[in-house]
């Protein structure tokens, strides 16, 4: 039945498709970036804390909030694509 609904899926059905399925990934990628700045955080604030832990964590951080920073360019793109043709 999904493969039904991709044949007759018009071209702007699936550009909003893919942009609810884009503000999801956001979402969700925005929540782990919250998680890991507190995790990091409560790392820091004990004592003799380990700086390998927290060091892998800053970088695991600075990756999220790289492809967060691509999602929302290419999610604004797409919506801007949508609003233009739709």
């Amino acid at each position: 039945m999904a493969v039904e609904a991709v044949k007759t899926e018009s071209p702007c059905a699936m550009m909003r498709r893919a942009a609810a399925s884009a503000r999801q990934e956001i979402k969700r990628r925005g929540d782990e970036i919250v998680r890991l700045q507190s995790e990091i955080s409560q790392l820091k604030g004990q004592p003799d804390p380990d700086q390998k832990v927290i060091s892998a964590l800053e970088q695991r951080l600075a990756s999220l909030e790289e492809q967060l920073k691509q999602d929302e360019l290419s999610l604004d793109t797409l919506e801007q694509v949508i609003s233009e043709n739709c």
